[in-house]
């Protein structure tokens, strides 16, 4: 029996603009998703006697609610796969912080059994399942370290990956989506602030556009103080990842070192990271 080791990478999302609300009830969006180098760690044992799922994480998750779990289950039906595997999980990624988490593993592993069982991982019937799990969940079964996305936040325009190092503050509250998008207020339908290549809308404040801002720091004022923090130990600006929690700071020139260990030293209550953009995939 072999096994693979994969990691499975977060994201952040460098704009998020939530257009209308459709008949379905989920909403429009224009967003660009980066991938970064901070990873959850996963190892994908094939031909085992019966399958297995560890997920190691301070937070304990119901087998039946895991993203993974599902995606495995619809990968055999859809399928026709008789095998078993064994799949272990070590989260580092924060869970409830907007980086993606569970939609990275289930997408990464998506393509690790597509990998495995001969399917090309560019199939359209992959792509339907990696959708029907979560809207952010095509993003990381696709080969994209960054893309716009579209509709639901399905349809992925690729977009470059430009070199930029980020601080992550990550509180120890999580934001439930639903209750975000119930409370955002969207009143008519919008044009979204378009982006192009060459704009490198993340380096500067003023374009650095998540419509749920507002509510979130309104709600959690703790985020603020953040930002201000940030913004003294010199990043280019600072965005709310998804509907938060995490906020990041962008840092352009070079890894921000000093930054990151002044924050380590001083906010104790939360998670700190340092990471940069996922370049090639």
């Amino acid at each position: 029996m072999r096994s693979y080791f994969l990691l499975s990478p977060a994201k952040i999302n460098l704009t998020l603009q939530v257009l209308n609300k459709r008949e379905d009830n989920y909403h429009e969006i224009y967003t660009i998703f980066q991938k970064i180098d901070l990873f959850d760690e996963i190892e994908i044992r094939k031909g085992t006697s019966f399958f297995s799922l560890d997920f190691i994480s301070e937070i304990p998750l119901p087998l039946e609610e895991n993203l993974v779990y599902r995606a495995y289950k619809k990968f055999k039906e859809v399928f026709k796969i008789k095998d078993e595997v064994s799949i272990k999980i070590k989260k580092i990624i924060p869970m409830g912080a907007g980086l993606g988490g569970g939609s990275s593993n289930a997408g990464t592993v998506l393509r690790a059994l597509a990998f495995l069982y001969g399917i090309d991982p560019e199939s359209p019937i992959l792509y339907k399942i990696a959708k029907s799990l979560g809207a952010d969940v095509p993003f990381f079964l696709s080969p994209y370290p960054a893309a716009i996305g579209k509709g639901i936040g399905e349809i992925l325009l690729p977009f470059p990956s430009f070199p930029a190092w980020y601080i992550l503050i990550c509180p120890k509250f999580s934001i439930n989506t639903k209750w975000a998008y119930e409370n955002l207020g969207l009143t008519k339908s919008k044009k979204p602030v378009y982006y192009s290549a060459d704009m490198a809308p993340w380096y500067h404040p003023q374009k650095l556009i998540n419509d749920f801002k507002e509510l979130i720091y309104k709600k959690f004022k703790i985020l603020e103080d953040y930002e201000k923090f940030l913004i003294k130990l010199g990043c280019c600006a600072v965005g709310l990842s998804g509907t938060g929690s995490t906020i990041f700071g962008i840092f352009e020139k070079k890894p921000p070192i000093f930054a990151y260990e002044t924050l380590k030293k001083f906010l104790k209550d939360v998670k700190i990271f340092l990471a940069k953009n996922l370049e090639i995939n």
